[in-house]
């Protein structure tokens, strides 16, 4: 029997509540001056990050650089997310999910949650989010452009286990992330290595040696 197996039969022999996202935290949608195209909104003097739905990559973190800074005087419009923060994706790439590496402003495509329960690690509400929004994104609306309202997602809920069980879960889950992200580079690397040599064999190039 593993030890997750072992906490579960002696910490949760009644089984496991579930808990509305409402209950165990808050959250909001981000926001945006409108329209978007208005270069006002951009760059200059005092301008910060401004997380987009393509900005939050695969490996729950954001770009080191998102493609657009937000203005000084959008700033107000918008809704700030300090370094640190869980936000997730609402439209487009849905559950795209991210405990941001810097402080920055989140567009309206992209929720924020604040005031999260001490009965739920952080950590492990992040995996318990990715887990629901994979399987809600193949029911949600829309053909070309998935989206999800927050209003939606309200009631969503998550197994609320003891926070011993939630953290033998965290160390699997976070053991296997890493072991994923070291396959993901040595096939990155072995890509990279082929195309090298393809391209070099079918190349002819009569100033290769060998």
């Amino acid at each position: 029997m593993s030890k997750l197996q072992e906490l579960i039969k002696e910490l949760c022999p009644d089984g496991v509540e579930f808990r509305k996202l409402e209950e165990i935290s808050n959250f909001r949608r981000g926001s945006f001056p409108q329209p978007y195209g208005n270069k006002e909104w951009y760059g200059g003097e005092g301008a910060m990050p401004f997380i987009q739905v393509a900005d939050i990559e695969d490996n729950m973190q954001l770009a080191k650089k998102t493609k657009r800074l937000i203005s000084r005087l959008a700033q107000p419009m918008s809704v700030f997310a300090p370094k640190g923060s869980i936000i997730i994706s609402l439209q487009g790439s849905i559950g795209r999910i991210a405990v941001t590496q810097y402080d920055a402003y989140i567009d309206r495509t992209v929720a924020i949650f604040t005031n999260i329960s001490k009965n739920i690690i952080p950590k492990y509400f992040v995996y318990q989010l990715q887990s629901i929004f994979k399987i809600k994104e193949k029911t949600a609306r829309g053909s070309t452009i998935k989206t999800i309202t927050k209003e939606e997602f309200t009631n969503f809920e998550i197994p609320l286990p003891p926070l011993e069980v939630q953290k033998e879960i965290v160390r699997i889950l976070d053991a296997f992330t890493a072991h994923a992200a070291e396959l993901q580079a040595e096939l990155q690397a072995r890509k990279e290595q082929y195309e090298y040599y393809r391209n070099k064999l079918l190349s002819f190039d009569e100033n290769d040696e060998g």
